[in-house]
């Protein structure tokens, strides 16, 4: 084993390094104990993914907090940047926030946040004592994520400046789906995300006027809107000049698919060019029919079309059939097969578009 260590140190630090950057943090951690130098190496990694997975007791949660311990609050750390913690928190016996670990990543210039969690309870003091201040931060991530309170959860956002990617699913505050306008005045929390460029959103947790700036935007909607939430939507929908690329997902637990909200979201993006629709493949679809305008962006910069969970259905038929005939630079539209036979034979505008399936 000395041997081979010795061998491994004749090495440049670059080269272990990048061999440490492939192993899983734990294990990386564990070379510690062959030399010294691994030590520091091990500290120097600019990306740090880490889990709770196999910690099932009291003992081995002991353990998972002096490891996180060791790797985030060493005095050997700290002066070194840290650009990515992706951090899986799925153990019941999470009851702290990770408030000296978070703290101590923004400390090391972080510019990417991956937080996973069934369990995590988030409060604004997890980022620094009720003022949330992450200047660096370019990516933020957040999966089934708890916070005390919606307020806190809108008050991420304003200490976000620089924030590039926006992942967003299964936030909750106070045990409850957070939910955008919901007694919150969210707008002056939001206006600092003119670096948006790339966001995936829940439409009830983030208001669609968070990520206006957005190139490209994939919506999950999760549950059915009621009348007023709907005239809502309309009402706040605001102009996405610069999204060319939009996805719009709905849950398997929504019995109604509504091509109308498509439409109105093409109204207001008008340079696109892709669009994917992600249809629960138990919904019906209400009827609709004809608009007697076209988009800007259908006549003159839509690409691709794609349904996914497409049926055969009226409304679906009638959709599809809609952009065939107004899309002039559509080039390929991916449709389920239940459909494609009948919409081949249809009239088309653009010389160039493929149907496939």
């Amino acid at each position: 084993m000395s041997a081979k260590v010795d061998t491994l140190n004749d090495f440049p630090d670059e080269i272990l390094t990048h061999i440490l950057s492939l192993l899983p943090c734990k294990d990386a951690f564990r070379f510690t104990v062959l030399s010294k130098r691994w030590i520091s190496l091990c500290h120097s990694l600019s990306s740090l993914e880490i889990d709770d997975k196999g910690v099932n007791n009291s003992k081995d949660w002991i353990y998972f907090r002096r490891f996180m311990d060791k790797v985030m609050l060493s005095p050997r750390a700290q002066s070194l940047t840290l650009k990515s913690l992706d951090l899986g928190c799925w153990s019941q016996l999470w009851e702290d926030e990770p408030d000296d670990w978070l703290e101590a990543a923004k400390r090391r210039g972080l510019e990417k946040l991956t937080l996973f969690s069934f369990n995590l309870r988030l409060a604004p003091s997890s980022m620094l004592h009720c003022s949330v201040d992450l200047p660096f931060l370019k990516s933020l991530i957040m999966n089934q994520i708890f916070f005390e309170d919606k307020e806190d959860f809108m008050k991420l956002f304003f200490g976000c400046p620089k924030l590039e990617y926006l992942s967003i699913h299964g936030i909750k505050a106070n045990g409850t789906i957070v939910e955008a306008n919901a007694g919150v005045p969210v707008g002056g929390y939001f206006k600092h995300l003119s670096k948006l460029t790339r966001a995936r959103i829940s439409l009830i947790s983030v208001p669609l006027i968070a990520v206006y700036n957005v190139k490209f935007l994939s919506v999950w909607i999760e549950r059915s809107l009621s009348d007023k939430e709907i005239n809502s939507f309309d009402k706040s929908l605001p102009m996405f000049e610069n999204i060319t690329r939009l996805q719009l997902s709905w849950s398997p637990s929504i019995s109604v698919h509504d091509w109308e909200v498509v439409l109105k979201m093409l109204q207001n993006c008008p340079k696109l060019q892709t669009l994917t629709i992600v249809k629960a493949n138990n919904s019906t679809t209400i009827d609709w029919e004809y608009p007697d305008h076209v988009p800007e962006c259908v006549s003159s910069h839509l690409t691709n079309f794609k349904v996914i969970g497409s049926e055969a259905c009226e409304a679906d038929f009638r959709f599809a059939t809609y952009i065939l005939r107004n899309a002039r630079l559509l080039q390929v539209m991916s449709i389920h097969h239940s459909l494609h036979a009948n919409l081949s034979s249809c009239p088309r505008i653009s010389p160039t578009c493929k149907l496939i399936q």
